[in-house]
């Protein structure tokens, strides 16, 4: 766990051997950025995604989870629809379609045609092999007085009896920490800004407080996260930032190399590529809070 490993996911999964709580990714749309980047026909695009979450499930735990960020283009006029089948073709595989959650590109660039509103939002389509799997709402929401607020339906005489939509129960609203909505909404500015710089090769990359949001909601603390088309390395960034250790796999040398980098500018005296790398090692390194939301290491820190 905790380093990037260079070669084809198909691959590489299949000598994995530690549990996954969370595969976050966004893979290869298809063909978007063929001339960029190897990329997968809309033709095979469902049977690929099949294949690569199968292998996934191999090592995920039985209440572990798969978000994918991602959103079709658009054809001629139309939406493409190798996403719609993709859905349904892994949902024929067994997987469960737990939601569909929203990322809100709040300062997107004007993306699109300009006779269409322009494009400003992405899907994170959540899957898991369980119709329960680990979630985490709270860890995403924020400080409320109306926790199990009463709430009725209706105006004047055809108001209904009051109704509870969060405790469970009828009574008083409560203090507390919130259920986070189904939509998160980060610009990407915030790649430019603050999880990047004029070097990054990659040319699609998610925002770093995108993937927080994902690995806090879907992975306990101290899990391991997995990226099967790492990138540039943000995935495992929020990581080590949000208390969870991670895996990155990707087909790209440079972008290893990049990822390795990255993650090694967070502390230079810590090789990221070492397969029995101790985060605990950045302790002495890193300014607090950052360093005490380090994971400690697991049992078996070579069993991946």
């Amino acid at each position: 766990m905790n380093k990037i490993i260079h070669g084809n996911c198909l691959e590489v999964l299949d000598a994995l051997t530690c549990e996954i709580n969370l595969v976050v990714t966004s893979p290869p749309y298809a063909e978007q950025r063929k001339n960029l980047y190897e990329s997968i026909s809309e033709k095979n695009y469902p049977d690929w995604t099949v294949e690569w979450m199968n292998k996934c499930k191999r090592v995920l735990v039985p209440n572990g989870s798969i978000a994918i960020v991602i959103r079709p283009h658009l054809f001629q006029g139309q939406i493409s629809d190798y996403i719609l089948r993709t859905r349904l073709a892994v949902r024929a595989a067994g997987w469960y379609e737990c939601e569909e959650l929203i990322w809100i590109k709040k300062t997107s660039p004007p993306f699109g045609s300009v006779k269409r509103p322009r494009r400003s939002w992405e899907s994170i389509l959540w899957f898991s092999p369980t119709h329960d799997p680990y979630c985490n709402p709270q860890a995403n929401g924020l400080p409320s007085n109306r926790i199990g607020a009463e709430s009725r339906k209706g105006v004047g005489e055809y108001k209904g009896k009051p109704s509870v939509t969060y405790s469970g129960g009828r009574g008083k609203a409560k203090t507390g920490i919130s259920r986070c909505k189904d939509y998160v909404e980060i610009g990407t500015g915030e790649v430019n800004r603050k999880t990047a710089d004029q070097e990054n090769p990659h040319p699609a990359q998610f925002p770093e407080e995108l993937a927080g949001w994902m690995v806090r909601l879907l992975c306990p603390e101290q899990g391991i996260v997995l990226d099967p088309f790492v990138g540039s390395g943000t995935t495992a960034v929020a990581c080590v930032k949000n208390n969870r250790n991670f895996v990155g796999i990707d087909i790209s040398e440079e972008y290893c190399q990049y990822a390795k980098k990255r993650l090694e500018n967070m502390s230079p005296a810590v090789d990221f590529a070492s397969p029995s790398l101790d985060l605990t090692s950045l302790l002495p390194l890193l300014p607090s809070p950052l360093a005490d939301r380090l994971p400690p290491p697991l049992a078996d820190p070579e069993s991946c």
